[in-house]
C-alpha cells in the first residue's frame, strides 16, 4: 500500500516568502531605474544649454554657403560641355605595336570579336617599321570609357594618347 506523503505546511511558507522577496525586490529595481531616469531628466531640463548646445541643422545648413574658387577656364568648360568634347576627340587607345603586320592584324580580329573597331598604322622608327594596333578616335567620353573596360575586363593591355594631326 501506498502511502500518501504530505509536504511540509513549512515548505511552502518558504516558498511563497521567496517569492514575496523576489517580486519587491523587482519592484524596488523598477523604481529606483525610475527615479534615476527622472533625475538625469530634471539636472538636464536645469542645465541643458550649458552642457549641449542644440542645432537645428534643417534651418542652419540652407544659411551656409561655401565658395570654391573656380578659374574662368574652368567655369567656361562647365557652363558648355562641348569645349571637353574636343579633348575626348583627339584621344586613342594604342593596344599593340608590332614589327609584323600579321600579329597586328591578329590582334585587330582579337577586338572586332570584343565589339571594338580598331585600326593599323605604319610608323617607321630608327628605320624599322612598326605596326601600331589603335583604338579612336572616340565621339563621347563614354564610349572611351567602355572600350577601356572591355579591355580591362579581357587583360588587353593598352595606352592613351593624343591622336596626332
Amino acid at each position: 500500500m501506498a502511502q500518501k506523503q504530505s509536504t511540509s505546511p513549512w515548505v511552502w511558507a518558504f516558498l511563497l516568502l521567496m517569492l514575496l522577496s523576489f517580486v519587491a525586490f523587482i519592484v524596488f529595481l523598477d523604481q529606483k531605474i525610475v527615479n534615476s531616469g527622472a533625475g538625469s531628466n530634471r539636472e538636464a531640463a536645469a542645465g541643458g544649454s550649458e552642457t549641449k548646445p542644440t542645432i537645428d541643422f534643417y534651418s542652419v545648413l540652407p544659411q551656409r554657403k561655401v565658395e570654391i574658387p573656380i578659374s574662368d577656364e574652368d567655369r567656361a568648360a562647365i557652363e558648355n560641355p562641348t569645349i571637353n568634347k574636343e579633348a575626348v576627340d583627339k584621344s586613342v587607345l594604342q593596344v599593340g605595336s608590332f614589327q609584323s603586320a600579321g600579329e597586328a592584324d591578329s590582334l585587330k580580329a582579337q577586338l572586332a570579336l570584343l565589339g571594338l573597331e580598331a585600326s593599323v598604322k605604319s610608323a617607321v622608327v630608327n628605320n624599322e617599321t612598326w605596326h601600331r594596333v589603335q583604338l579612336g578616335p572616340f565621339a563621347s567620353e563614354s564610349s572611351l570609357s567602355r572600350a577601356k573596360n572591355l579591355l580591362i575586363e579581357n587583360n588587353i593591355k593598352y595606352m592613351q594618347r593624343s591622336q596626332s594631326n
